[in-house]
């Protein structure tokens, strides 16, 4: 079980880092963590303590839980940055469908 939860952990980060446009060097910085004990737990060796996980989990916009796999949603900010950071590689009919949703429940909440 452990692994599962730190692969998900692993990917999480750097998908966010990405999405954040934060290199390694950045994030440590940020976080007041050494490039070596990030690399540790990238690499599966082990999961950062309650206050280092909290201090990613904050720099990078998103929960601790969202970041070891307890939490599979993404808040308003995630989602943000995600559209944001993906929004040239989207098809017109895809950014459509995407209004569309947003469109739909827009009006069931005005009725």
């Amino acid at each position: 079980m452990a692994d599962v939860t730190e692969s998900i952990f692993s990917w999480r980060v750097k998908d966010l880092m990405k999405e954040n446009r934060y290199s390694q060097k950045k994030l440590c910085e940020l976080c007041g963590i050494t490039e070596a004990a990030f690399s540790r737990y990238m690499t599966s060796a082990r999961l950062p303590k309650t206050e280092i996980l909290a201090n990613i989990a904050n720099i990078l916009h998103t929960t601790s839980d969202y970041l070891i796999g307890n939490d599979s949603n993404y808040g308003y900010n995630q989602l943000e940055i995600l559209l944001a950071s993906s929004k040239d590689n989207l098809s017109l009919n895809q950014k459509k469908k995407l209004v569309d949703i947003l469109m739909d429940e827009y009006k069931n909440t005005q009725n």
